[in-house]
């Protein structure tokens, strides 16, 4: 095999150099039996309009995905494949840039999108913000409140929302007040709990609040241990959870005996995460790089 035809094989299977083959050339393979030549096609953004179009009515649903996912489609074709059959399609739909805001509205409400910051969402205009604020559907508020440069008269009126699904979206927010997310953790509780422990304005005391919670929510404990405001009463409970003990076991506000008892933990991932923290005793990083025990230096004095 010459260079020139290892170029044109490597040209012809990697998406993001398939360019580099005219348009013309391959547009006509659309109905090509091979699913892995359409599949290349339909990441392309330089194909005219007609080889979306049949594209977009392949058997299989990942090329339509891939379709509905591509920004050159235009309206067109982006109204027509919000009927599709295949929710993980009209979900990725939705993830098109270029996707109308009606159309989105409609896709918000049967496409299962989750509270995520989507491209279109990103992009709104004021006054756009203004009418998906006011959306009757409470998906299209979830997805405009995972914007966090929104305006605060926004912001305000999001947060008197009653639909937990806009709220939970809305926790991660940093310009939320500390009242209004105390008044969203106590409205939804666990719902919301990894949600607001992961807001970084959340303060030390909610923190607490989540980590002691009767059922805490593993993720949320997750967040809470690796967030900077995270005092040693919300650590200590974080270390209940096999996860969450990992990563507390780096953070600078675990207390320091607690530290160093980490240092010989079963898990040596903990153990390494408790080596590496900056606030382990000076004393006990000395006996470490000296190859002695891991003891705190008070309990090693106090033996006879």
């Amino acid at each position: 095999m010459t260079a020139g035809t290892r170029t044109h094989c490597t040209t012809w299977t990697t998406p993001s150099h398939s360019i580099r083959t005219p348009a013309e050339t391959v547009s006509r393979f659309t109905a090509h039996p091979s699913i892995h030549v359409r599949w290349r096609l339909a990441v392309r953004t330089d194909l005219p309009q007609d080889a979306y179009r049949a594209l977009a009515q392949d058997p299989t649903p990942g090329i339509r995905g891939d379709v509905a996912a591509n920004p050159a489609i235009d309206e067109a074709l982006i109204r027509a494949m919000a009927g599709d059959t295949t929710y993980d399609v009209r979900r990725r739909l939705a993830h098109n840039p270029a996707v109308p805001l009606d159309v989105l509205a409609e896709l918000a409400a049967s496409a299962k999108i989750g509270p995520t910051l989507l491209p279109r969402i990103a992009a709104a205009t004021p006054a756009e913000i203004s009418e998906l604020a006011a959306s009757t559907v409470p998906a299209v508020r979830m997805l405009l409140a995972a914007r966090h440069d929104l305006p605060s008269q926004i912001i305000d009126q999001l947060a008197d929302d009653h639909d937990a699904k806009v709220l939970t979206s809305l926790a991660t927010n940093p310009a939320l007040s500390e009242a209004q997310l105390r008044t969203i953790v106590a409205a939804h509780g666990p719902r919301v709990a990894a949600k607001a422990a992961s807001n970084p304005s959340c303060p030390p005391d909610l923190l607490i609040q989540l980590a002691q919670q009767t059922s805490p929510m593993h993720k949320a404990l997750r967040c809470i241990a690796a967030h900077p405001n995270a005092p040693a009463e919300a650590l200590l409970a974080c270390l209940a959870d096999e996860q969450a003990r990992r990563i507390a076991a780096s953070h600078p506000a675990l207390p320091a005996q607690t530290i160093t008892q980490l240092l010989t933990d079963a898990d040596t991932i903990v153990a390494a995460a408790a080596a590496a923290n900056p606030t382990l005793p000076k004393a006990v990083v000395h006996d470490l790089a000296a190859g002695g025990p891991a003891t705190p230096r008070s309990s090693a004095s106090s033996a006879p």
